[in-house]
């Protein structure tokens, strides 16, 4: 690969999936320049929140990690030179990471330093471009061997329980399919992260109420969980109905007619 001009490989470590609620906790990068030149940079950063425990837990960095740490603000003289007319490139960066950054900039009211045609070159979107993750390719990675009659109907299928049952061995899964697919997406209960359960409560992750509990949003707007079922997956769905049945009936806050002043006593 040829560069035209300085590229900054960089990752970051948040405290949350979601870009405009996450908060870095870890930058760590490299600049590279045409001439060869080579400068690498790595710092906690203090969110200046909690660092929810299901992320320490999976980044190994604590709250007394970052209690020291520069807060990004106070890490922006340092970072800001090697972001100065460089491109940018991770795994993920262009979903994940950049926009984080941006989200971060914004908050201390500044836009993303660089120039304004940079490129993200993201390794991950190349890995999906040249390794087709099908279930050929699925086949020999975990028996060393191609797959026999690949795309016949019942090959497939058998091909498939092989898989499972061999991951299942390798990775050392137990219980039933329910508690292995529990404990794979902890905390989240969907394959697409839209809800999790935070102390025994289901957890909204998107749309104007994320961040707010099932049983929350029952009391506060009904109807927007009578809209959620109308429009999201069924998955979430079905999720949701499990929540609610768990729940039981709520009485509904009430609301002043429109017009009406209260007192305040």
């Amino acid at each position: 690969m040829k560069l035209d001009r300085p590229i900054l490989f960089f990752d970051l470590e948040a405290t949350d999936i979601a870009t405009d609620r996450a908060r870095i906790i870890e930058f760590a990068g490299i600049r590279l320049t045409p001439s060869g030149e080579r400068q690498t940079i790595q710092s906690y950063i203090n969110p200046e929140c909690p660092i929810p425990q299901v992320v320490q837990e999976l980044t190994g960095i604590s709250d007394h990690d970052v209690a020291t740490a520069p807060t990004f603000r106070e890490f922006v003289p340092a970072l800001e030179p090697l972001l100065h007319n460089a491109d940018l490139s991770g795994f993920n960066a262009a979903n994940y990471d950049v926009p984080l950054l941006r989200a971060e900039f914004k908050r201390i009211g500044r836009p993303l330093p660089g120039p304004f045609d940079r490129v993200v070159l993201d390794s991950l979107e190349i890995l999906r471009k040249h390794e087709v993750r099908n279930l050929s390719w699925a086949h020999k990675f975990y028996f060393g061997r191609p797959l026999v009659n690949a795309h016949s109907a019942l090959a497939d299928i058998e091909a498939t329980e092989n898989i499972l049952f061999e991951q299942a061995r390798r990775y050392g899964l137990e219980g039933s399919a329910r508690e292995i697919t529990a404990a794979m997406r902890h905390p989240y209960l969907d394959a697409r992260r839209r809800l999790k359960r935070e102390e025994g409560e289901v957890v909204i992750c998107f749309g104007k109420h994320s961040g707010k509990t099932v049983r929350a949003i029952l009391a506060e707007e009904s109807s927007y969980i009578d809209w959620m079922i109308e429009n999201v997956d069924p998955e979430v769905v079905d999720f949701i109905r499990i929540e609610i049945e768990r729940i039981g009936p709520i009485q509904p806050k009430r609301q002043a007619p429109p017009g009406t002043l209260f007192s305040g006593r």
